[in-house]
């Protein structure tokens, strides 16, 4: 099994590595950007555990919110040069889906015909500014296992 970049796709020389020197430089550049951002605007919310977004003049931003508590969304894979977007159906929007669907689950690899099905439905609409609850993603999560069962 030949072992992939996560950033960038290209064969990897260490089998134990997810990212080659330039992506891991890349990753902790772009981690340490949306932290900044992330520290510096809170993000008025209606919720008290869930995700929200908003553009930003210098970018985008996106929070975990727990406890009506705001940190940076762990950026889980990046294959999208911009890092997190939404509002419509590319590797920006599936790296926000399956960052938030993983956040939620407590995994660090979801399932991806779940996470981009959370894409189509939910990012892919999301406007400059979006919010949406814990319990929303979860009641969505169990409907769709309940679906998918019968």
């Amino acid at each position: 099994m030949t072992n992939t970049c996560a950033r960038c796709g290209r064969r990897l020389k260490d089998p134990n590595a997810t990212y080659g020197p330039i992506g891991a430089r890349k990753v902790a550049a772009e981690q340490a950007l949306a932290e900044q951002q992330a520290a510096n605007i809170t993000i008025p919310v209606t919720i008290r555990d869930g995700y929200a977004g908003t553009r930003t003049p210098d970018g985008s931003v996106v929070v975990r919110i727990r406890n009506g508590v705001q940190e940076p969304l762990r950026h889980l894979v990046h294959h999208s040069p911009t890092g997190f977007e939404w509002g419509y159906g590319g590797s920006g929007p599936a790296d926000l889906a399956r960052s938030i669907i993983a956040d939620a689950l407590g995994t660090e690899n979801p399932d991806p015909a779940v996470y981009q099905e959370f894409k189509r439905m939910f990012v892919a609409g999301w406007g400059d500014r979006w919010e949406i609850a814990l319990d929303e993603i979860r009641t969505w999560l169990e409907k769709r296992k309940a679906a998918i069962e019968a």
